[in-house]
């Protein structure tokens, strides 16, 4: 279903994982940095063009992260028919959320 060498899987895993990292440190050290937030200063940071960017970015790292981990799970202990249910399972369930993700950054669904 993936058509990677296992060494581009590895090296992809890597990229993404880098990024997310790094995207959880910058929120941590905003949230220190900048003491008590606001709701208005909190809005203000995820309405920002540049901040929807990364984000979107961080939210396909995760997604892409995801579907490879489950395609790693299912070669490993899901043999036959159930493998490729699960993996069309997981990838569905990863863009569904990828999707909704996406939807809510964007502003094409509130909560």
């Amino acid at each position: 279903m993936i058509n990677l060498s296992g060494t581009q899987q590895w090296i992809l895993q890597r990229i993404c994982n880098v990024i997310i990292i790094l995207f959880v440190a910058a929120m941590i050290g905003y949230l220190v940095l900048c003491g008590p937030i606001t709701f208005l200063m909190w809005s203000s940071l995820h309405g920002a063009l540049w901040f929807k960017m990364i984000a979107t970015v961080v939210l396909t790292a995760t997604m892409m992260n995801g579907i490879l981990a489950a395609w790693q799970i299912a070669g490993d202990y899901i043999k036959g028919r159930f493998n490729t249910l699960f993996n069309i399972i997981l990838v569905a369930l990863n863009l569904g959320l990828w999707g909704f993700g996406l939807g809510l950054l964007w502003g094409g669904i509130t909560m």
